[in-house]
Parts: structure tokens; sequence; C-alpha cells
């Protein structure tokens, strides 16, 4: 058997839900021109005037490319992995995060299938996005969800996230999910974008991404989200996993 392990195999699963957090952060994220800001410190908003203005700005967006730090907390062992890379996010529901801290890595999703590439290990996972559990978090991508629908949302007072200036918003799923519990998207108070997000899981591990270098419809190119596994990397189809 393969590394994979399982039905999708713990490494795909771990991966999986960092991709989770990847779209979900996408969800809402930046969009758009920054509003222009008002002459001193804005007037803080209430919830339901915040939720418009972050969904508005996701709305409007077509692409998106940024520098991304991610820590990621494993609750049981106590130990926190820290990773950096690029993030480019291209309407309708394509994404490429190239990882280069610790290691190089690349998450790839074109609107019809997902790769985990790791090139130190020469191999490629690929799953079919019609039949993963992720097209129902895709419809963000895809510009069909809303933020108030698919989630309860209230004020986070965790202080540990973000700016003393920044609104911070709990969300938690109105359908309860096996693969996550709850996200924290910390919200820029000038333009409404989401620069933070903290994905945590039914275990308490927990996801934090920050992003730095944001680059709003910058005309990322279709070439950024084609690709191929180069010669000599095995392959594995996740959804074949632990089938005869």
């Amino acid at each position: 058997m393969s590394r994979a392990g399982g039905a999708l195999g713990p490494r795909w699963e771990g991966r999986a839900m960092m991709i989770l957090s990847l779209i979900l952060l996408l969800a809402a994220g930046d969009a758009g021109p920054a509003a222009a800001l008002s002459q001193g410190k804005p007037a803080r908003l209430e919830l339901p005037a915040v939720i418009a203005r972050v969904q508005s700005r996701y709305d409007q967006a077509k692409d998106f490319q940024a520098r991304f730090t991610q820590k990621y907390s494993r609750q049981v062992v106590g130990r926190v992995t820290v990773s950096a890379g690029q993030v480019h996010f291209k309407k309708p529901g394509r994404m490429r995060w190239d990882y280069d801290k610790p290691e190089a890595r690349m998450f790839l999703s074109n609107g019809q299938l997902l790769w985990l590439y790791e090139p130190e290990e020469k191999q490629a996972f690929k799953q079919d996005l019609k039949t993963s559990q992720l097209p129902a978090v895709l419809a963000f991508l895809m510009g069909k969800g809303r933020i108030a629908d698919e989630f309860e949302v209230a004020w986070s007072n965790d202080t540990r996230f973000g700016r003393t200036e920044d609104y911070r918003l709990s969300l938690r799923p109105k359908q309860p999910q096996s693969t996550y519990k709850s996200i924290v998207f910390v919200v820029d108070a000038g333009d409404f974008s989401v620069r933070e997000s903290v994905l945590v899981d039914q275990q308490g591990n927990a996801n934090h991404f920050v992003f730095s270098d944001l680059k709003i419809n910058a005309k990322v190119s279709d070439e950024v989200f084609r690709w191929s596994p180069p010669a000599g990397v095995r392959v594995i189809d996740t959804g074949k996993l632990g089938k005869p």
C-alpha cells in the first residue's frame, strides 16, 4: 500500500483539512478595489453591516494573489508547524498554493481536479472535485455561496489574532461538519478584507493563515492553473484508494 494508506489515507486527510482551511479563507477573501476610508478613525459598524461588506468584496473579486504564512497547531501533541508561500486565486474555482517553507509542495485546483504535488517525495495526489466533499465549500469560490446562509456569525473575543482595530468574526457552520468545528475571520476595518483566518477542527487543531503583499484583480494568468505531473512522478488517485 502507498504512503497514503486507508480509504483516503491519513496523509491525504490531513492535507484535505488544510485545503478546506484555504478554501474557507478565500471564501470571504479580499476582493475588488479597497473601500475609500473616511477622515480620522472609521465608525464601528454593527455585525450585519460587517458581514455584508465582506460578502460584497468577495462577490466583486476576479482574482487574488498574496504571500501567506500558516501556523498549524496540533492540540494533542502540542506541536506547531509553520509554513509559508505564495497563493493565486481566480474565479471560477481556481486556486494554487505554492509552499516554499519548510519544504516545497503545491496545492492546485483547476475547477475540475484537485492536486497535491510533493516534489521531494516525487508523488502527486489527485482528487476529482465531483466526487469529493469539497464542492459545497467551493460554491463560495464560484460566487454562489453566502456567508450568512452557511454560518452562524457572531463577534469573536479572541484577541490572539489581528489588531485592536480589526473586526473579529466567529463562524460556526449551521450544518455540523466532520472536518471542522469553527472559524475566526480577522477583517480589516478599512477595506473589509479578511487578513487572517483560523480554522479549528473537531480535535481542537488550529490552522491559522495570515496574508501579506495582497494584490487584488491583478489579472492572474490562466496558465498559473495549468499543471501536469512531471516525468517520473507517481500519481495517486485518491478516488481509487481502498477500492479493489
